[in-house]
């Protein structure tokens, strides 16, 4: 029987990339994991990975561009590609409502500025000048959140106690497509690790602690009632969204957990962070995920539609 091959793209990550390669070649099961290198790629051109980990595509281009390729081959990429390129956090508010998930209430905005070459005749869609004191009534007044429909690290977040610090925080907002959110004032807070749509480790989290001290064990911290709809409502987002490896953030107010933030497919997963304690759960949760895959061989997931067309990827 043939080895299976799990690749990994990474950045500048040094503790995870090398536990989790470590961890799948010890267990001798047929299966090995080793970083993908990379210097040009053809059309079509077939992949030799059963399974790709994707960590870093999402600011390499590059990267983004053959595992595209690596996909209509038959490589399980996880994230999926196409999805990954496609989301936003806003989607993913909306998603909620209708997954019946409690979510703060946002709006999206136009952005402030544009790039050079957009004229206002480009903008005639919209509507000027801001209706800011309908949309603040919505959300439900004051202190609110305003932040970006892409990205993450808490980049460009603000919190706003007025109009008047709204308004000075949307004009450093650039070219950016921003959301006003309604603030929820949290007795507890939580960031949830999925991996492969059925695992789950639930950590408390302290977003205003100073890195990397963010991540607190207690097993204790969340009640049976609130673990049971944060895990239930985290694996279903994931499922929603497609993804095999994510972080979920909720904000708990009296006993009801709201999803904060719930696109970020590539998460933390240093251990000076997460410490040993959750870093080692992740190593081997993913190294028992992927290798499982590994093993059931290459195929395109039922949501790729060309696989209908092309029939089963050539091994």
């Amino acid at each position: 029987m043939s080895t299976k091959k799990i690749g990994v793209i990474v950045g500048r990550e040094w503790s995870w990339p090398p536990a989790f390669i470590e961890e799948v070649n010890r267990r001798d099961e047929g299966v090995i994991a080793e970083f993908v290198k990379l210097g040009g790629t053809r059309m079509a051109e077939p992949c030799e990975y059963e399974v790709i980990i994707d960590r870093i595509s999402h600011e390499i281009p590059y990267y983004r561009t053959y595992l595209k390729n690596a996909a209509l081959s038959g490589t399980r990429v996880i994230n999926n590609p196409f999805w990954w390129s496609a989301d936003d956090k806003f989607f993913g508010a909306s998603l909620c409502a209708r997954l019946g998930i409690a979510h703060p209430r946002t709006i999206a905005l136009p952005s402030h500025s544009y790039v050079d070459g957009v004229v206002e005749e480009s903008l005639r869609n919209l509507r000027y000048p801001i209706p800011w004191k309908e949309h603040v009534e919505y959300i439900g007044g004051f202190p609110a959140i305003l932040k970006p429909a892409w990205g993450g690290g808490f980049k460009n977040v603000y919190k706003v106690n007025s109009f008047e610090e709204l308004w000075r925080a949307y004009n450093e907002t650039g070219t950016e497509c921003m959301m006003l959110q309604e603030y929820i004032a949290w007795e507890k807070y939580v960031r949830c690790i999925v991996i492969g749509r059925t695992s789950i480790m639930t950590i408390k989290f302290d977003a205003n602690a100073p890195w990397p001290h963010r991540y607190f064990r207690d097993d204790s911290y969340l009640t049976f009632e609130e673990s049971e709809r944060v895990t239930a409502w985290a694996l279903r987002l994931n499922t929603a969204l497609g993804y095999d490896m994510n972080t979920v953030e909720f904000a708990l107010r009296e006993g009801v957990p709201y999803a904060i933030d719930f696109t970020n497919p590539a998460p933390d997963f240093d251990v000076n962070s997460l410490t040993p304690h959750y870093f080692d759960w992740v190593v081997k949760t993913m190294a028992d995920f992927t290798i499982g895959l590994a093993q059931q061989g290459r195929s395109m997931p039922s949501e790729f539609a060309w696989g209908r067309l092309i029939g089963e990827p050539v091994p």
